[in-house]
């Protein structure tokens, strides 16, 4: 309420006065002028300007502004609808969240099977009658025979295959 008739009405009640407003949802013609029909019965009084003295001049009966609503202003048998016009304030600002996002490597296991042609030495021994004459007397002796045997062996060497890149647009580095 603005100052000048914050004070009028102070006043007013300060010398033995009351103030009295009417809220009415949805108001239909009939309920405006059966409020005002209401007032009229009881003799209001219309705080109507303040006098160069500081006091309130009055003037009773029920006037214009005595029946009020949001939104509405009895006058006579017209009626003023005024509509609020409110405004959207939009307040922009950010804030931190977070993702992780996992990658997980693992080890895919293909058999493999490869021919490889392997030689194998043996050593035969077999028994058979002489042929010449002998010469000597029988010694303990020790000989020594040598076999060549191959056997497969398998080598894994690791290279460089493919690579995973992983890239952040627009952050900070990685830590």
């Amino acid at each position: 309420m603005p100052d000048d008739e914050r004070r009028l009405y102070e006043n007013h009640m300060q010398r033995g006065g009351a103030a009295l407003s009417v809220l009415v949802d949805a108001p239909s013609m009939a309920d405006l002028e059966r409020i005002e029909g209401v007032l009229q019965e009881y003799n209001p009084v219309e705080i109507h300007e303040e006098n160069s003295d500081g006091t309130a001049a009055v003037r009773s009966g029920a006037s214009r502004s005595a029946v009020r609503q949001e939104g509405y202003v009895s006058q006579g048998v017209e009626r003023e609808k005024v509509i609020p016009l409110p405004e959207e304030e939009l307040k922009v600002g950010k804030r931190a969240t977070e993702t992780v996002k996992h990658i997980k490597t693992y080890v895919v296991e293909e058999p493999v099977q490869k021919d490889v042609r392997l030689r194998d030495e043996r050593t035969v021994v077999e028994r058979r009658p002489a042929t010449g004459v002998a010469t000597g007397q029988p010694l303990e002796r020790e000989y020594a025979v040598r076999e060549l045997h191959e056997e497969p062996v398998v080598q894994k060497d690791v290279r460089a295959g493919e690579e995973l890149v992983v890239r952040k647009d627009g952050g900070p580095a990685f830590v």
